[in-house]
């Protein structure tokens, strides 16, 4: 059995798609100990030769499978049933890793004890980088309030992955978020994962990648959201409640309303989605105001308390 199956979905990205592939080809980890597998989700450019080519040169260690386009989700879904490997990577094509990445990052599996290992990343924009670091996290609380929601900065346990159930939403933006909060509440406890403090992947911002060209698509947050209360309900579990609830009102009114309904075109649109929002927060979540997290300090916090209709109709106008 192989250590680490990593899984790169591959669409139209034949700028970055070199990069991305030398990267984790010159790994410190020895070859015979992990595989590539490669997704081709349909793309018209010249991705697919660039696979090739790299298939002809290290056959033994990358395994190349196509599909019509289907999207991010139903490429790594379709490439986890090839996995051999103990634990799951899932790489975005048009990123990078650094070269000690699987080594270090199998390093903390504790032998196959532990469930998650993620790593910390390098946001790289165009004429700067970001790093976004975390040493640990306390609880499992605390993982639901504060754990990145990413899916490729992550090893996971593929027999627990397997036994879990759990895929991506395919054909829907921030797949990541439903992958991500199902899963947390399939661990028993936070000894299950360890954090890797080293930044170890280049997550590439770039105006061409679907996240910057998604504003008829920004409902699929609620889809997603409904989709995760509602798998909350069906496995009956309670303990993460404020948790959920302090973290999807967080996301909506800050990131979704602050960065994405902002970019909107029109004063209508934005007013409609806003007014989107609130009806959802209200349906699901009556009473956060009262959120135990709300109440504790931070200029982010102090945002959200203040936070009522008339004062996201003036920030959109702004």
């Amino acid at each position: 059995m192989k250590k680490i199956s990593v899984v790169v979905p591959v669409y139209n990205v034949a700028e970055f798609l070199p990069q991305c592939l030398k990267s984790l080809l010159q790994q410190t980890f020895a070859p015979s100990d992990y595989e590539l597998i490669l997704v081709n989700d349909g793309s018209t450019d010249d991705s697919l030769k660039i696979c090739q080519t790299f298939v002809r040169q290290y056959p033994h260690l990358i395994k190349l499978y196509s599909q019509e386009n289907g999207g991010l989700s139903a490429a790594r879904n379709f490439g986890l049933q090839y996995c051999q490997g103990k634990y799951v990577l899932f790489i975005d094509s048009d990123d990078y890793v650094e070269p000690k990445m699987l080594e270090r990052m199998y390093e903390l599996s504790a032998g196959g004890q532990k469930k998650i290992i993620e790593c910390n990343f390098i946001w790289e924009f165009n004429n700067h980088a970001r790093q976004d670091r975390r040493t640990s996290y306390n609880s499992l609380n605390d993982y639901l309030v504060h754990g990145r929601v990413v899916a490729w900065n992550k090893l996971y346990l593929r027999s627990w992955l397997l036994a879990t159930k759990v895929l991506f939403p395919a054909g829907r933006l921030y797949e990541d978020q439903a992958f991500f909060f199902k899963l947390a509440i399939q661990l028993k406890d936070i000894k299950e994962i360890a954090v890797d403090q080293i930044p170890e992947v280049h997550y590439r911002q770039r105006s061409g990648s679907i996240s910057y060209n998604e504003a008829s698509r920004l409902k699929d947050i609620f889809w997603i959201y409904q989709d995760i209360l509602d798998y909350y309900q069906l496995q009956a579990e309670k303990r993460f409640t404020r948790e959920i609830e302090y973290r999807f009102c967080r996301n909506l009114l800050g990131n979704v309303l602050l960065r994405k309904v902002r970019q909107l075109p029109t004063q209508a649109e934005k007013r409609n989605f806003e007014h989107q929002i609130w009806q959802k927060i209200n349906s699901w979540f009556p009473q956060w105001k009262k959120n135990y997290y709300l109440h504790q300090s931070g200029l982010t916090n102090l945002y959200l308390r203040l936070a009522n209709p008339m004062v996201t109709k003036l920030i959109l106008k702004l």
